[in-house]
C-alpha cells in the first residue's frame, strides 16, 4: 500500500519494504562465534559495542536466529528501550530480537533502514502495539502495518550520507570520551601514589558494614519501590531505565537485610562485576544477592573516594582475580570484605575527589556534546514524519 505525497515522496506500510529474516540455524553445529543478547545492545545506539561467545556457557533455546553484516537488530521486549542495532559481524540471536532487512533497494536503501526504525513515530506504534504489563512485547506482524513516508532513492542516498555523518561525529565522540576515562584511571593511581601518608588495611576496616541484597527477593510489579540490579548501576550513579519494582509491603521486609543511607556505595558482584553506584540523599530501592553494599566510615573514608578507588585499575582487577565462575563471574562477600586498600587521610581524599570530579566534568561535557548530537539527530528524523501532500 502506498500514497503519493509531495516531492515524489510515498507513504509506504513497514512491511511492504522490509522483511523479517528467519534464518534458524543450531549455535552448536554452525561455524559461528558471538551471541548478541538484549543487554548487548543499547537505547539509541546503532552500533553494537558488546557480545557473548558461543560456547561459554548455557544460551538455551531461544539463540538460533541468525544474522550477518547489514541486517537490522529490533529488540521486540520492552520496546520503550528503543534497541535498534545494526550487525558489522555475523553471529546468532534470540528470536525475542527480530532481524531485519529490506525487500528491495531499489525501493528502501538499507543505509536508510535502521534510521527509519529510530524515528519517534517509529518508536511510538512500537509502544502502543506492546502487549503484556511487567515484560511487554511486540509481534512482527504488529510493526508490519507502522506506516512512514519514503522519499525517492536519490533522495534516500542524499539522506542517508547526512545520517551517517552524524553517526561518525558521535562515533569520535565516543572514541574521545573512552580515552578521556583511561586518563581518568591513570590521574587517579598517580594522585594516590603521591599522597602521603596512608594507611593499609582491608577495605571492611574502614566500613561500618559490607552485605548484600536480598537473597530471596520478592515478585516484580509495574510499578512500586525501584528493585535494582547490576544493569541499574552506570559510571557512578544509579540509573533508572530498565528498571524493575516490588510492593511496599515487599520492601519492608527485605529493608531488614539492608535499609538504605546516603552514601552507601553500591558494587555489582554478579555478572557484569565491579560497576559502582553512590546512593543519593533520600533515595529508596531494594536490591537482590547481585549487588554488594559498602557503608564507609565517614571519620575515615568518603564516599565518593570509596567509589573512585572501587572503580580504580586496582581494585577491579582484584575482583577479575577473586571472581568465580565461567558463565557467569560471581564476588563472594568474604572477598569483598577482605580487599585490601592503602587509604590516603581525609584531607588527601578530599583534593583526590576533587581533582578527579574536575576531570570528570570535562567527560560530562564529551556526553553532552555527544546528547546533543542524537538530539540533532532526532530532530532531523522528522522528516519521515512531516511530508505532506
Amino acid at each position: 500500500m502506498s500514497e503519493k505525497l509531495k516531492n515524489g515522496w510515498t507513504r509506504v506500510v513497514f512491511g511492504d519494504v522490509v522483511r523479517q529474516v528467519r534464518d534458524i540455524v543450531d549455535p552448536e553445529k554452525a561455524p559461528l562465534e558471538r551471541y548478541i543478547a538484549g543487554e548487548h545492545m543499547d537505547t539509541d545506539d546503532l552500533r553494537i559495542r558488546r557480545w557473548g561467545l558461543i560456547g561459554d556457557g548455557y544460551l538455551g533455546p531461544a539463540f538460533h536466529m541468525h544474522f550477518k553484516p547489514g541486517h537490522v537488530l529490533y529488540g521486540s521486549r520492552r520496546t520503550y528501550l528503543r534497541k535498534v542495532a545494526v550487525a558489522d559481524f555475523e553471529g546468532i540471536t534470540a528470536n525475542t530480537t527480530f532481524v531485519i532487512e529490506t525487500k528491495d533497494q531499489n525501493v528502501l536503501l538499507p543505509e536508510l533502514l535502521p534510521f527509519i526504525m529510530q524515528t519517534e513515530s517509529f518508536h511510538e506504534h512500537s509502544i502502543k502495539q506492546s502487549k503484556g504489563s511487567v515484560n511487554p512485547y511486540i509481534n512482527f506482524s504488529d510493526l508490519s502495518w507502522y506506516e512512514f513516508a519514503l522519499p525517492p532513492i536519490n533522495e534516500q542516498r542524499r539522506i542517508a550520507k547526512l545520517f551517517l555523518c552524524l553517526e561518525q561525529t558521535r562515533e569520535s565522540l565516543v572514541a574521545l570520551r573512552d580515552s578521556q576515562n583511561l586518563l581518568l584511571q591513570s590521574l587517579f593511581n598517580s594522585l594516590c601514589s603521591n599522597a602521603g601518608h596512608q594507611k593499609d588495611g582491608p577495605i571492611s576496616s574502614f566500613c561500618e558494614f559490607v552485605t548484600d541484597g536480598d537473597h530471596n527477593p520478592p515478585p516484580r510489579i509495574h510499578k512500586g519501590v525501584p528493585h535494582l540490579v547490576v544493569a541499574n548501576l552506570h559510571d557512578g550513579r544509579i540509573d533508572e531505565n530498565d528498571c524493575t519494582y516490588i510492593s511496599e509491603a515487599d520492601y519492608e521486609r527485605v529493608k531488614k537485610r539492608y535499609s538504605p543511607q546516603e552514601g552507601d556505595v553500591l558494587l555489582s558482584c554478579v555478572g557484569s562485576i565491579g560497576q559502582v553506584a553512590i546512593v543519593p540523599n533520600n533515595y529508596i530501592f531494594s536490591a537482590d544477592r547481585s549487588l554488594a553494599v559498602y557503608r564507609p566510615h565517614s571519620s575515615e573514608l568518603l564516599p565518593e573516594f570509596c567509589s573512585w578507588l572501587l572503580r580504580s585499575k586496582a581494585s577491579q582487577n582484584y575482583f577479575n582475580t577473586v571472581a568465580t565462575g565461567t558463565a557467569q563471574l560471581h564476588l563472594y562477600l568474604n572477598d569483598l570484605r577482605r580487599h585490601p586498600i592503602r587509604l590516603p587521610s581525609i584531607d588527601n581524599q578530599k583534593k583526590i575527589v576533587k581533582l578527579m570530579n574536575q576531570v570528570k566534568d570535562y567527560i560530562s561535557r564529551t556526553e553532552k556534546r555527544t546528547a546533543e548530537i542524537i538530539s540533532l539527530r532526532t530532530k532531523a528524523l522528522c522528516i519521515f514524519e512531516n511530508q505532506r501532500t
